[in-house]
């Protein structure tokens, strides 16, 4: 059993869709505490509707009351309530092996936190992180500082996030501007490298979402963390792959969790 606090996105691509597929391929049972209801397609973010924290936690704590969670992820929280509210439920222990994908930026690369927010989770959320999977851009915002796209640079900051409480830091390397696609992985004070062929696709949308609850998935299911964390990044290669010539939507398309789909 899998809980997702996300956000739904009405193009199924990313957000708690995404979650609830990749859970269901890894033959967990997915439930989920929706943060923000999204109207958006593959070409553009239209508006959204913040659920308000209350909300958030009555939806968690139904959860919680009735199945037994192995683990949780987070996406997108959307408000600095919901920041606060997740990290409280994470400090009073109510959220087992936490994989926390801190969703700090749109697709676009835009900023959708103030600073003050970006420090809550940095300060209050990363420290309970069993697995943290933070793009580069994502990290550098996590530390406070300048963004920046350098392989030494970014182990170093996977170092840094990693001493502050996560058992691994998965730096993910889709965003970065590079002719192969390298996620750094720091754990036990080391990092290694895991590089891969970049796939020449639009259909990218929702890998952020795939990795962090195929991750949790695995947690779920007894896997040990690192071996969950290369098994988790080989899944959202290869459904990167899969769907490399769909077309669905005019803009950025889904990728394909199920393997079977035409």
């Amino acid at each position: 059993m899998v809980l997702t606090i996300a956000g739904s996105d009405s193009g199924g691509g990313s957000g708690l869709q995404a979650d609830l597929r990749t859970f269901a391929v890894h033959a967990v049972h997915g439930v989920c505490a929706v943060t923000v209801v999204s109207s958006q397609n593959t070409q553009q973010f239209r508006s959204a509707l913040p659920i308000p924290a209350g909300v958030v936690r009555a939806q968690v704590e139904a959860v919680l009351d009735d199945f037994e969670v192995m683990a949780v992820k987070t996406g997108l929280l959307y408000s600095e309530e919901n920041a606060l509210l997740v990290a409280e439920l994470t400090e009073a222990g109510l959220l087992p092996s936490l994989v926390v994908d801190p969703v700090m930026v749109d697709r676009h690369g835009r900023e959708l936190y103030s600073d003050t927010t970006n420090r809550l989770i940095s300060r209050r959320l990363v420290p309970h992180a069993r697995v943290l999977t933070p793009n580069h851009l994502e990290a550098m915002r996590l530390l406070g500082r300048a963004v920046v796209d350098d392989t030494q640079a970014l182990g170093e900051a996977a170092l840094e996030l990693e001493s502050m409480g996560p058992e691994v830091v998965v730096l993910t390397g889709g965003r970065r501007d590079s002719p192969t696609m390298i996620d750094i992985i720091a754990s036990a004070g080391t990092t290694i490298t895991l590089e891969n062929e970049r796939c020449v696709t639009t259909n990218v949308r929702g890998t952020g979402d795939t990795l962090s609850a195929a991750i949790a998935a695995g947690l779920a299911r007894g896997i040990p963390t690192l071996d969950a964390v290369i098994a988790a990044q080989d899944f959202t290669v290869q459904a990167i792959r899969r769907a490399a010539n769909w077309k669905l939507g005019a803009g950025q398309g889904p990728i394909d969790h199920l393997g079977h789909l035409p």
